[in-house]
C-alpha cells in the first residue's frame, strides 16, 4: 500500500510539474526572457522558425499610399504569414512622424497575420546619423575618429538611437569594426581608421550610444548595434570588395579581433555580421572556427549573428566552396549564421532540408533562440508600437 502511495505522488508531482513548463505563456512579461523563449519556441512549426531566420528589404512592396497609409505587395504579404526576423529600412523615404505611423501599421499587420503574433525587427543603417529622411547628418566615422574623442563619438551615437527607435527601428547594421589601411577601398569612410586601439574606443562608444548604454533597449528610447564585418573585411587584397583576405594569426589577435572583442564584450552588441570574403582562405559565411569558436567559445557572445548581403548563398555562386544552394545554406547554419539577409536561395530551402536531415532542427532551434532572445530584449513583444506623440514632440525639439 505504501509503494503504490508513494508511486501515486511521484506521478503526481510529475504530471504537476509538466503542467507547470506547458502553462508558462511566452506573453507572460513577469517570466525571465529565457523563459519566454522556451514556452514560445515549441509551439513553432519549422517554417515558422526559418520565418524568424531571414531578413528582407522593404523596397520589395512596404510603402505608403497616397494616403500615407500602408500598402504591401502580393510578395511582401506571402513572405509576413509566417512572420519575418526583420525589414529592413521601412519607411526610410518619408519623415519620423509618417514613418513611425507607417512602420506602428506594419508592425501591427505583421503581428496580426502571423500565429504566434511575433513582431518583427526593423532594421536601418547609420554611418553618419540614421539612414532615413529627415535624420540629423553627422561626419563618416573616418571622421569622427579624427576628433580622438570616444565621448562625443558616444553622444553622436546616442542621437542617432534615439532618432532610429522614434521612427520605429529597432536594430542598426553598424557601426563598422573593421580597421581599413588601403586606402584603394571604397568603403573606408565607413569605418574609425587604421589604429587598432583608436577603432576599439570608438565602436566601444558608438555601440554604447547607440543601444542606450544597453539599458535603451528594453526602455524603448534606443536601437541594438550590429557590430560589421566580422572578420578582417577591411583588409581585402588590393582593396577590392569581395577579395580575398590573407592576414596572420598574430595579426588578427593583435590587430583585427580587438575592435569586435569590445563590442562583444564591454558594449553588450545585440548582433554581428559575418564578412564578406574569405579569410586566409575559409570563406567568412562558412567559417565556424571564426563565427562560433571565437565569438561564442571564446568571447561569450550571446547575440545574433547575420548575413551580409546574399552572401550565404555566394557560397555556393560566387565563393564556389558549396556544391548547391542547399549545401551552401547548411554550411552557413552550421558556421553559425543566424539571419540570412536577404537571399532567395539560402535558408529558404531549410524547411525542406529538415525532412530529409532532422538534426539540422536542433541548429535551427539554437539560431530561433537568439533572434527570439534579442526581441524580447527590445521589448517587442510587450510594447511593439511606437507612441506618436513622442515623435511630434522630438521633431518640435
Amino acid at each position: 500500500m505504501k509503494k503504490l502511495f508513494s508511486l501515486c505522488l511521484l506521478i503526481s508531482i510529475a504530471v504537476t510539474s509538466c503542467s507547470e513548463t506547458v502553462s508558462k505563456d511566452y506573453k507572460d512579461a513577469s517570466l525571465s526572457i529565457d523563459e519566454r523563449v522556451e514556452a514560445l519556441l515549441p509551439k513553432m512549426s519549422i517554417e515558422e522558425k526559418v520565418a524568424q531566420m531571414r531578413i528582407f528589404h522593404a523596397n520589395i512592396g512596404t510603402k505608403p499610399d497616397a494616403n500615407g497609409k500602408l500598402k504591401l505587395s502580393e510578395k511582401v504579404i506571402k513572405k509576413l504569414k509566417l512572420g519575418i526576423a526583420g525589414i529592413k529600412n521601412p519607411g526610410e523615404h518619408i519623415d519620423a512622424v509618417a514613418a513611425a505611423k507607417l512602420n506602428n501599421e506594419l508592425q501591427k499587420y505583421i503581428i496580426e497575420n502571423n500565429r504566434w503574433g511575433i513582431p518583427a525587427l526593423f532594421v536601418t543603417e547609420s554611418y553618419n546619423g540614421v539612414d532615413a529622411e529627415g535624420c540629423t547628418k553627422f561626419g563618416r566615422p573616418i571622421a569622427s575618429a579624427a576628433s580622438f574623442n570616444p565621448e562625443l563619438v558616444q553622444r553622436q551615437w546616442d542621437v542617432v538611437g534615439r532618432e532610429a527607435r522614434l521612427r520605429g527601428m529597432h536594430m542598426c547594421h553598424s557601426p563598422e569594426a573593421d580597421i581599413v589601411r588601403d586606402p584603394r577601398f571604397g568603403r573606408m569612410s565607413e569605418a574609425f581608421g587604421e589604429d587598432t586601439y583608436l577603432t576599439t574606443q570608438m565602436v566601444k562608444n558608438a555601440i554604447i550610444g547607440v543601444q542606450g548604454n544597453y539599458e535603451g533597449l528594453g526602455n524603448g528610447t534606443h536601437i541594438g548595434a550590429v557590430a560589421k564585418h566580422f572578420a578582417g573585411y577591411g583588409q581585402v587584397l588590393g582593396g577590392s570588395n569581395f577579395a580575398a583576405i590573407e592576414i596572420s594569426e598574430r595579426t588578427l589577435i593583435d590587430e583585427i579581433y580587438p575592435p569586435f572583442e569590445a563590442a562583444v564584450k564591454e558594449a553588450k552588441t545585440l548582433g554581428v555580421m559575418a564578412s564578406h570574403g574569405d579569410l586566409n582562405g575559409v570563406a567568412s559565411h562558412g567559417n565556424k572556427e571564426l563565427l562560433t569558436g571565437v565569438l561564442r567559445d571564446q568571447w561569450g557572445f550571446e547575440g545574433y549573428v547575420v548575413s551580409d548581403s546574399n552572401d550565404i548563398a555566394r557560397l555556393f555562386y560566387f565563393m564556389n566552396v558549396a556544391e548547391s544552394p542547399e549545401a551552401a545554406a547548411q554550411m552557413g547554419l552550421e558556421a553559425g549564421i543566424d539571419i540570412d539577409l536577404y537571399a532567395e536561395d539560402s535558408y529558404s530551402y531549410l524547411p525542406e532540408m529538415v525532412k530529409k536531415n532532422p538534426k539540422l532542427e536542433k541548429l535551427i532551434d539554437r539560431s530561433v533562440r537568439r533572434v527570439l532572445r534579442t526581441k524580447f530584449i527590445l521589448g517587442l513583444f510587450d510594447k511593439p508600437y511606437i507612441t506618436i506623440e513622442d515623435v511630434e514632440k522630438g521633431n518640435r525639439a
